[in-house]
């Protein structure tokens, strides 16, 4: 059962409710995913450009991707429905911890356009990120140089702990959530 229905079910909701807190969620995700892609589009795609700019957007993604994740555990303490905030967190974490490495990357491939086996631009950046975290390697764009493989191996290495990591803290925390609330209706 998909994760959203799933939390919705556990409330005794109309029709009509369940659907307003789906499309709440949703609009919630949306707006999340913009931002996420409006970051990304900032960074310069012109490789003559001043390149502290990348770099200086890749920290504030970092720093970004931090103060997130801090409010979105103190949100699921406090939501209505911890389950679906949770889902949410997490939709939104993967999509910036995907944005900080395709801005690396193709920060990486503007720098250097030899660091891999084909220029990087932001959607080819993007493409590799994703293959690397899915571990496809279809080997179609591979990193060549030893910086460009050793960003890629931290990524790997990242997205291990990150999913992991994240989706049990963030599970963990809507899951004593409702157990506090339940507590707290059964008067303990």
């Amino acid at each position: 059962m998909d994760t959203i229905q799933q939390a919705v079910s556990e409330f005794d909701l109309s029709r009509r409710q369940k659907v307003r807190v789906v499309l709440e969620s949703l609009a919630r995700m949306f707006v999340g995913l913009a931002f996420v892609i409006v970051m990304m589009r900032l960074v310069p795609v012109d490789p003559h450009l001043n390149l502290w700019i990348p770099i200086s957007m890749g920290i504030v993604m970092l720093l970004a991707f931090a103060w997130y994740f801090r409010l979105q555990l103190r949100r699921i303490h406090v939501a209505q429905y911890p389950r679906i905030q949770a889902t949410e967190a997490l939709l939104l974490l993967v999509a910036m911890f995907l944005a900080f490495f395709t801005v690396t990357y193709n920060a990486m491939s503007l720098a250097e356009p030899a660091s891999f086996s084909e220029n990087l631009d932001q959607f080819s950046a993007f493409y590799f990120t994703v293959t690397v975290l899915a571990t496809v390697g279809f080997g179609d764009i591979t990193p060549v140089t030893i910086p460009a493989r050793s960003v890629a191996m931290v990524q790997m290495g990242f997205d291990i702990a990150f999913i992991a990591v994240a989706v049990r803290i963030v599970t963990g925390t809507a899951n004593q959530a409702l157990k506090n609330r339940s507590e707290q209706a059964n008067g303990g």
